[in-house]
Formats: C-alpha cells, structure tokens, sequence
C-alpha cells in the first residue's frame, strides 16, 4: 500500500469523529442556553432536537444533491468555502433581541427562529460532513473504499464520546460562555482537517466524478426499499424522544436526561454498522422481549417503591433494544457505497418525520402521551417470530392464543380497578407469561402488547386518584388533569405525574390550604408578614390552583406569575377551583416565564416572593441560579423574605439554595416534614415538604428558629452555587419517594419531632 494511502483512515475517521462530536455537543448546549427563556419545559429539548433534525436531513440533501451534480474535487472546494463562511456565527450566544422577544404565544416558532438565526448555518454545513467524507473515501483508490459505512460507526463513536462527556466533564467544569469559546475552537480544527482529508482523496484517486458504469451496477432503488428505510428510522427517532419526555417530565429538563437516550441512540448506530456486530438479531428479540416485559411490569405496579426506582433503567434499556432492532434491520438494508447518500438522506427524513410526531403532532392528537407507547407497539413489528407451527396445525391452537391474548388484556385491565399491590403484581405476572406463551405469534403477540401499552399510557395520567376526571388538557408545557378523589372528597391537579393542589369539595375544609401549604406544615413564613403594616404585596412563581391566596391579611396582595396558559384557565375556572374566587385576597395573574416576567416589576416591591413553579415534579432549574435569586433580591423589599418550594423526589436542592444563600449574603433557614393527615379528618393529607426561607437580615427569620420546626443549615454539605451558565446536576441527583436526604441524617426521634 502506497504510505499517503495509510494515512486515509486516521485521518477521514478522526475528521468525522471531530464533526460528530462538534454536531452533538452543541445540541445539549445550546439547548442548556435557552431552556430559561421557556420555563424548563421538557418539550424544549423535543422542539430543539426535531431543529436539529431537521438541519440533519438538510445537510443530508446537501450532501446528496452536491454528489449527483459535482465532483469530489468541486465538492470539497463548495465544503470547506462554506464551513470557513460559517465562522461568522461564532462564538454561538443568544442576543439580547431575542431574549426581550415574547416567546410564551408561539414557544415552538420562536424557539425555531432562535435556533435558526443563531447555529442554523454552521449545524447546516456540520451535517452534511458525515456522507460527504464517507463518499470522498469510497472514491478512493484505498482497499477499503468498497465499504465506507465502518467510518459512520467512527462517527458515531464521536457523537457518542461527546453525549457523554457533557454531564460528566463539560457541564461540571465550564460555564456555558467557556463551552461556546472550546466549540469555536473545535469547528477551527475541522476546517483544517477537512482540507486535509480532501487533498489526500484528491491524491487517491483520478476520476473527479462517480460515472455512469459504477452507477449502472448499483440495484435500483425501489418505492418499498425508500419506505423501509423511512419507517425504520422513524420509530428509534421517535421512541427517543418519546422516552425522554417520559423520564424528564418527573425529574428534570437538564441535558443529564436528554442525554441518556440521545447517547443509547447513538450507540445503536455504532453497533449495528460495525464490521462485526455484537448483537446479533436473535439476542436483540430476546432483550427486547426480556424488557419488554419488565417495563410492562413498572406500569402495571405504579405504586410499588422497587419498581418506581427501577422505571429510569428499565425503559431506558428498553428504547435500547427496541432501537437496535430497528436498526438492525435498517443496517441489512443498505444500498452498496454508489447509492450512499441517498440512503442516508431516506434515513434522515425518517428521523425528522419522528421528530414532527412527537414535538408538532402529538401534543394535538392525543390529550395524554400515548406517542411513548405506541412506538414501542409498532417496535414488535418488526421483532422476529419463528413459529413452529404447520401450515396444518389445528383450528385450536388459534382459539387458545386468541383465548390467551384475551387473558393478558384482562390482567392489564385489572389493575386499573384495584390498587391492591399483590394484586397488581399478580395480574402482571399472568400478563407475562401469557406474552411468553404467544411470544411466536406475530400478530396475536402485537394486539396484546399494543392494548396493555395503550392501557397504561392512558390510565397511569389518572393512577393518582380514584374518581372522576373533570379535563385533561396538554399544551407545550405538559399535560394538566383536574381529578376528584372520590374518598377523600378531594379536588387536585395533576401536572404530568406530580399533585400541585388541593381543595376540599366541602365544608367546613373547603378554603384550607391543602397540599404544601396546610397552616400546620409549612405556612409558618406567613407569620412573619402578619407583624408586617399593610399594604403588602407578595410575587408568587407558579400559580398551581392558586392555594397561597387564602393566607388573607387586609392591604395583602398577590401577584401570580404563571407561564402555562392551561394552568391559569384552570386555576380562574370556580367549576374546578375556587381558591381565587373565594378566598377573598385582591390578585394578578401575570403570563409568562415567572423570572423573566418578574424581572419587569419595580424594584423594592415585594414582602415576599415565593419561588414554586414546577413542570410535573421537575423544578426549572433557572429559576434557582445566582442571577435569578439577585433579581429577586432587587424586586424585594430592605426587610422582605424568599420562600422556595424545593420539595422534590429526586433532586437534593438544598445544597444549591444554601450556596446562592452563602454567595449573595443572605441568611437562610429550612424546614421539612414527612406529611400528615389534616386534624378532624383523618382522611385528608397534607403532603410531605421540603422548604427554605431566606432573608437579608437574621433578625427578618429568627422567630422562625424560635420554634421546632425550622433549622440553620450545618455546613456539613458542600455549597454548589448555581449560575446560568453553571449547573452540575449529577451532584444533587437521588431518587427520594418519601423523605427529603436531609431527614435521612436524623434519628427517628428527630425526625418526628420536625414533623408535625
């Protein structure tokens, strides 16, 4: 071999390798940049990652359109001319225009524009790099050139090896300007080894241009081939972003958990287009099948502690191996190096399709997310089922297996009547087994695997409440379910999985603060603005059903600030809450994300501000950055007090609060309790909570500390200050079903004398 002929591979895979990696380093980042400017909705990263497919597939066509009608050598040329034309967009940030822009209208649309106008270029030209450089090396005179797709997995390996890194080196170690600073320099090196890698093919081979003869042997593409392709990429395209709405809407919209399933994606593309797979079909049916059923299992058992803590790996490897069946079989298909990039351009289009279902369609087909699950229905599809029945077997043995199916939908519809945990557990068992009996049957296998997923993508939206629904609605933000629970007399809203508020259907509990708020659980803060003179003004983050309005003072007003329109409709409606109507305190509903919203109030207006804006149980992680707490330091008065709400399951945030609290001088004091049920009935709760108040001056919450209830921080935990360009989100991570970590770290005896 020619010696410039081995320096083919190092160089084309480690030039793919860098624009892969480039390509998915600047989707959590960029996406991380605007998630402020729209409340922390999950569907932030569905709308940013349908963009970026959407530039994939334009890039695709780029690629392809630029190899039909030039040559390697004018392709190249046209490449490099537009990545170096692209470095006007650098370093990528959000101007000062748009962040003013009103975005709650038409979040989809303004965020496409900010994407668009800001990284749309580069990210243009960055896609079209993969099949470019795969066609310049197929048409080279290296003995490799007939198989080009081993440098697809290379650049896999690149987008993957960048997924990864940012949650675990890149996010915890620079701020977002410093990350736009390194991908600058990132997209400068790419220039350079571009140009490398086109002068060595340009070296390798003579003829510019793919001719007629090469083409001629290439099988014809046929409409059916097109439409595997599509429909093989669209489901994995959509699964993922289906089980990454599933998994972020209770913990949080960070890019820790966009990125688990963007990276388990990737992964599927490396291993299926390796030289040697190491999955073969066979063990991908029986992973499939295997978590399969465990995940059928997690919805059948909402209730049960080991499952609720098992859902995140369950589903995960789930979408695993559902994708890799997918693409196992989209890797068998592909076309020889001749017809390369219209084969990845068919496979793009794919994915996008994917991402308009899930971002654009289904929010306004289906009022709850039944996208997740139908996805992986149509998954089986495409699994293997080699029966081993004879074309003379018995009329029977169909009647048993429809008689089967019948079963395994009984078993999913039986938990839905019954919260009893053995029951539950023993109807998923028999749903199993009945799965593994017809485990060979196509079509019986996909009826009783479609109903049971359907079952439960509808009724787990209800699962918290035992009685009538009165509206499920579902918008950008998530969805919104007003249920009564007909055994406790109770009215609540649900937002994705998580309660935000109670009423009491009757008197004399009808106006008592429920939920966070009961007078005995967490309202000690509104004592201390009762020695207050009127008038008094409190700005509220998040409005839920509008609970805060019944701590009533004369002069006491309440500024609600609520970004979800669906929210305030229901909140104002008295035929679902009347805590507003009723409750007898003058308010103002102000729409629209509560810090930048706030951030338009005089300064020095408010007594308090209460921070308890959630999206399902994910709390905005930028409403509790350094800047946000210094702007509501400036809207606050000299003697007024933050509260924030950081009950969570599965984020710890006091260490965040007690280092913004240490870094901007505040004083700040905490309490928690497990819950309880409410005094003269013993069948309303109170949920448990988690609750800090923070204060300039020491003397504003010392009657707080003056009870039993509230406590100094210790200074045993680490402080981790958050900024908006800053945020480590591993470090708080935890799964918590009952008890906040702090109270973990207190003997029984304490613990009980914190709770009420």
């Amino acid at each position: 071999m020619p010696p410039i002929l081995r320096l083919y591979v190092p160089v084309f895979s480690f030039t793919l390798l860098l624009s892969a990696a480039l390509l998915f380093s600047i989707q959590p980042m960029f996406s991380k940049m605007i998630l402020p400017l729209l409340g922390g909705s999950p569907q932030v990263w569905n709308t940013a990652m349908l963009f970026f497919q959407a530039m994939l597939l334009g890039g695709y066509a780029y690629a392809h359109g630029t190899t039909r009608f030039l040559s390697v050598r004018a392709q190249a040329v046209l490449h490099i001319v537009l990545l170096a034309v692209c470095l006007v967009f650098l370093p990528i940030t959000i101007t000062q225009a748009w962040t003013s822009m009103r975005a709650a209208a038409y979040p989809i649309i303004w965020q496409f524009g900010l994407m668009m106008v800001t990284l749309g270029g580069p990210f243009f030209v960055l896609s079209g790099s993969a099949p470019m450089l795969q066609r310049w090396f197929a048409a080279s005179g290296h003995k490799d050139a007939r198989n080009p797709y081993f440098l697809y997995a290379a650049s896999n390996m690149g987008s993957m090896a960048a997924l990864l890194a940012y949650p675990v080196i890149i996010e915890p170690l620079l701020t977002l300007p410093e990350q736009s600073r390194v991908w600058s320099m990132g997209y400068m090196l790419l220039i350079a080894m571009t140009g490398i890698a086109a002068f060595l093919s340009w070296r390798g081979h003579e003829s510019a241009r793919i001719n007629a003869s090469q083409t001629a042997l290439s099988p014809p593409l046929t409409a059916q081939t097109c439409l595997s392709w599509i429909a093989l990429a669209f489901i994995p395209s959509s699964l993922m972003l289906g089980v990454t709405t599933y998994i972020t809407t209770d913990i949080a919209s960070v890019p820790l958990l966009w990125i688990l399933p963007l990276a388990l994606y990737v992964a599927t593309f490396i291993f299926v287009f390796a030289s040697k797979p190491p999955f073969t079909l066979k063990i991908i049916n029986i992973f499939h099948f295997i978590f399969l059923c465990l995940a059928l299992f997690t919805m059948m058992n909402p209730v049960n502690f080991l499952v609720r803590v098992a859902i995140l790996p369950v589903h995960l490897a789930l979408f695993f191996f559902s994708a890799m069946l997918c693409h196992t079989r989209l890797a068998m298909l592909r076309p020889p190096p001749q017809q390369l990039t219209v084969f990845y351009l068919f496979m793009s289009l794919g994915g996008v399709l994917g991402g308009i279902f899930n971002a654009l369609i289904a929010p306004y087909l289906f009022i709850v997310p039944v996208e997740y699950t139908l996805m992986l229905a149509l998954v089986c599809l495409f699994r293997s089922y080699p029966s081993k029945k004879s074309k003379n077997s018995k009329r029977s043995d169909e009647v048993v297996s429809k008689l089967m199916v019948a079963i395994i939908i009984g078993a999913a519809i039986a938990p839905c009547v019954s919260f009893i945990p053995a029951f539950s557990i023993l109807s998923a068992v028999v749903a199993i087994i009945g799965l593994l009996l017809i485990a060979d049957q196509k079509w019986h296998f996909l009826t009783a695997v479609s109903v049971v997923l359907l079952i439960y993508s509808g009724f787990k939206w209800k699962s918290y409440f035992d009685g009538n629904i009165h509206v499920v609605e579902r918008n950008f933000f998530g969805i919104k379910t007003v249920q009564d629970n007909t055994y406790a007399q109770t009215r609540g809203l649900i937002h994705g999985n998580t309660l935000h508020g109670i009423q009491a259907l009757n008197d004399p509990y009808k106006l008592l603060p429920l939920s966070y708020y009961h007078p005995s659980s967490s309202a000690d803060y509104f004592g201390l603005l009762d020695k207050t003179p009127a008038p008094q003004r409190i700005g509220v983050i998040g409005l839920g059903t509008g609970t805060l309005a019944c701590y009533r003072k004369e002069g006491r007003h309440y500024d609600f600030y609520e970004i979800d329109p669906q929210v305030i409709e229901i909140a104002k409606n008295p035929e679902y809450f009347t805590f507003l109507k009723d409750c007898g305190s003058p308010y103002t509903i102000i729409e629209g994300d509560g810090r930048l919203k706030i951030k338009e109030a005089p300064d020095a207006l408010y007594d308090m501000i209460f921070l308890d804006a959630f999206s399902s149980d994910n709390i905005p992680i930028h409403i509790l950055t350094k800047e946000a707490f210094a702007i509501y330091l400036r809207k606050l008065k000299p003697n007024g007090i933050i509260v924030a709400n950081l009950s969570n399951r599965y984020l710890y945030l006091d260490p965040v609060v007690e280092g913004i609290a240490r870094n901007l001088g505040l004083h700040a004091v905490y309490r928690k309790s497990l819950g309880d049920k409410i005094k003269g009935n013993d069948k309303i709760e109170y949920a448990p909570i988690s609750f800090v108040v923070m204060a300039r001056d020491m003397k504003t919450i010392q009657p707080l500390l003056d009870t039993a209830n509230w406590q100094l921080y210790d200074g045993k935990e680490k402080p981790k200050a958050w900024t908006d360009t800053y945020a480590d989100i591993l470090s708080i991570f935890m799964v918590d079903m009952k008890l906040h970590p702090t109270d973990r770290k207190l003997s029984k005896q304490q613990a009980e004398t914190n709770s009420p």
